[in-house]
């Protein structure tokens, strides 16, 4: 493998793990997001964003 797909898998690495840090990482700390469920109840298929009053 040469340098230049090493540096172009370690940028999308990045750009990933950031998208996933800053998703995930900002539900965190808000009271109003939590962890959506896919239909098997297994797995995390994402995040919703719902006010605490329209639960």
């Amino acid at each position: 493998m040469d340098l230049y797909t090493r540096l172009l898998l370690g940028v999308t690495a990045l750009a990933v793990l950031g998208y996933i840090g800053l998703v995930y990482g900002s539900c965190a700390t808000d009271p109003d997001c939590h962890f959506r469920l896919c239909a098997g109840g297994r797995a995390f298929c994402g995040v919703d964003h719902v006010h605490v009053r329209d639960r």
